[in-house]
């Protein structure tokens, strides 16, 4: 039997898309349509399959699934090989009795089983009946996720925020002048905050402070980069060159940004400042 995966042809004009390269748009097209999706959108995909079919070399399959990981569109859990794409129930959920009846069934062959479980939340959003009924028969049904596995998934969750959180403890990561800012505004006005991203964060942290990276943060979002992450890593790389190390060193050198372009007799600016908002901006500045 042939199988079809919709796509709405709004997916072009959907603000997440927009902002994504001709690579990750293929990429992430290929998640809803691959082979092995499903009705569910909870699917098994080795990573040796997705070489196969997209051309790509692992390092490259590995990058795209943890960027999108990252950018809070899919769920990927290693040890059973297995894809769950966040939104496929609210843009493919059918009442249909055939597709409900393929949904149980797929949702009973999901090896990860908070992905099931996960599934049947988010897809109540769509105020279904149907999803009601199956939702409420999933916390208890020993078909989706018995009351123990449940209780077992929550467990190792609890466990891994304690030794994070731990961690965190032995190695602060944040400077006392302002404890958490940049962390903060990160899940505030970027993403949500996952471990590799944090991490990387303690490191900008580290090599500058934390008032520059709440400050290169802002200015990358206020300029709308695209990769937010690498631009505001680019700023910081310019202040360090110009050894800006404080504050008030980004707001004098933005004064004299605006003085030189002031007293420029062309009439033209110069390309880069302590925090220009230009995507390609190669870290040159003053």
């Amino acid at each position: 039997m042939s199988k079809y995966r919709q796509v709405q042809v709004s997916f072009w004009q959907d603000a997440f898309v927009l902002d994504l390269t001709p690579e990750e748009k293929y990429f992430y097209i290929y998640l809803m349509t691959n082979s092995k999706s499903t009705q569910i959108g909870i699917y098994e995909l080795p990573k040796r399959i997705i070489e196969t079919e997209t051309g790509y070399n692992r390092e490259t399959v590995e990058k795209l699934l943890q960027r999108f990981v990252d950018y809070g569109k899919i769920g990927y859990y290693e040890p059973t090989k297995e894809i769950f794409i966040f939104n496929w129930a609210k843009y493919n959920w059918n009442n249909s009795p055939k597709v409900v009846a393929r949904v149980q069934m797929e949702l009973k062959e999901v090896k990860h089983k908070p992905f099931a479980l996960k599934y049947l939340e988010l897809a109540n959003e769509v105020k279904s009946d149907t999803v009601s009924i199956l939702y409420n028969r999933a916390t208890d049904s020993p078909e989706i996720l018995s009351r123990k596995e449940k209780e077992k998934e929550n467990d190792k969750e609890k466990d891994k925020e304690q030794q994070q959180s731990e961690e965190r403890e032995q190695k602060p990561v944040v400077a006392a002048d302002g404890p958490g800012k940049a962390f903060r505004f990160y899940e505030q006005n970027i993403s949500h905050l996952v471990p590799h991203i944090a991490e990387r964060i303690s490191i900008m942290i580290d090599e500058s402070s934390e008032e520059l990276v709440h400050e290169a943060l802002k200015r990358s979002v206020e300029g709308n980069a695209r990769n937010k992450m690498n631009f505001a890593d680019s700023i910081l790389s310019s202040w360090r060159s110009q050894k800006i190390m404080t504050l008030a060193d980004v707001v004098a050198a933005d004064k004299e940004f605006e003085r030189r372009k002031r007293g420029n007799p062309n009439g033209t600016t110069p390309k880069h400042h302590a925090g220009s908002p230009d995507e390609d901006w190669d870290g040159i500045s003053l």
